[in-house]
């Protein structure tokens, strides 16, 4: 039987505490109300990030000595689309940090600020993964204080969660994207029939879970989402091969009033807290209605990044409501 476990490690595989990311500068061209699209990176409510605030960031990145392979290997489209990312996320962060009232820590700051993390230089001859790399590249171009306002935030909206936010799912495992979609569209038109779509759908009984409840685990985190959202998670663990597609139906969420006493928090560490914090975000940036310039590629819900068009379901992606969708 397939329970949430095996949920949150895809999840975790999925979402590194950093995404990957694109710096290509043009306008868009201004129609409709609301905020002009015209110099817009992204459109959230009714704010919009500035195609010139997102180059002015990668023009500090390409400066750095350690940004120079990116450039010899094009890969300056990773690093806008970094820099568009964490805004996107800053910007979300504010706003709910405000809403619940949360603060950054001061000795948390002061740890952090004597640790010193961007003191050391970055060489170009330093062997750090590309996924790793640009994060720290865009972090260091932005400066310590955004890093560590938003790092620290994360960390405090994660530990207002854990405990309290729980979530009802049922879950599947099918062979291939194209019917992990199909499965996951159906489900969305029809929800009151997601056990029996799953059943239609699984290759035997031992492939699915039926009325799965997170409990007050922090396991709630990970499946933020709107109610009726369908998660559809590429995986090494389930159908025929070792391959195959969770299909996992977010029936509701709820957020307690308090932590449950019975909530078991020992297995989350603080290193897994700015992940846990940007899975909170979820429901808020999809409520937004973002809108990514196409010449940055596209927001995916489920990693909570901006990637390349032609590969914005390689990690997975969420199918939403109808009443839901921008």
């Amino acid at each position: 039987m397939r329970g949430l476990a095996t949920v949150t490690s895809v999840l975790r595989r999925v979402v590194a505490p950093f995404a990957a990311v694109t710096a290509l500068v043009a306008t868009l061209t201004a129609c409709g109300t609301g905020p002009s699209q015209v110099n817009s990176a992204v459109i959230l409510g009714d704010r919009v990030i500035s195609v010139d605030e997102v180059q002015s960031l990668v023009d500090k990145v390409v400066k750095e000595p350690a940004a120079l392979g990116l450039t010899q290997q094009r890969k300056l489209d990773l690093v806008a689309r970094e820099v568009v990312g964490q805004l996107v996320v800053h910007e979300v962060l504010t706003d709910v940090a405000r809403e619940e009232g949360l603060k950054v820590d001061p000795d948390a700051l002061a740890d952090l600020r004597a640790q010193n993390p961007f003191g050391p230089k970055l060489s170009p001859n330093d062997d750090v993964p590309v996924d790793q790399l640009v994060p720290e590249l865009v972090y260091r171009a932005r400066g310590f204080e955004a890093y560590a306002n938003d790092t620290l935030l994360l960390d405090a909206l994660a530990k207002n969660r854990l405990g309290r936010d729980s979530a009802k799912y049922n879950v599947v495992v099918v062979t291939n994207e194209d019917e992990a979609r199909e499965l996951a569209e159906k489900i969305v038109a029809q929800p009151s029939r997601s056990e029996d779509l799953m059943r239609a759908a699984a290759a035997s009984e031992s492939e699915m879970a039926i009325d799965q409840d997170t409990g007050p685990s922090g396991n709630g985190v990970y499946l933020a989402a709107p109610d009726n959202s369908v998660f559809v998670m590429p995986g090494n663990q389930g159908a025929t091969g070792g391959g195959g597609y969770q299909v996992v139906h977010v029936i509701s969420t709820k957020t307690s009033a308090t932590v449950s006493p019975d909530a078991d928090l020992s297995q989350i560490t603080a290193d897994q807290l700015p992940a846990l914090g940007r899975f909170a975000l979820r429901p808020y940036v999809i409520e937004s209605g973002i809108k990514i310039s196409p010449r940055y590629g596209v927001w995916n819900d489920l990693t909570l990044a901006v990637v390349a068009k032609g590969e914005s379901e390689a990690s997975g992606f969420v199918v939403l409501p109808k009443n839901d969708r921008s």
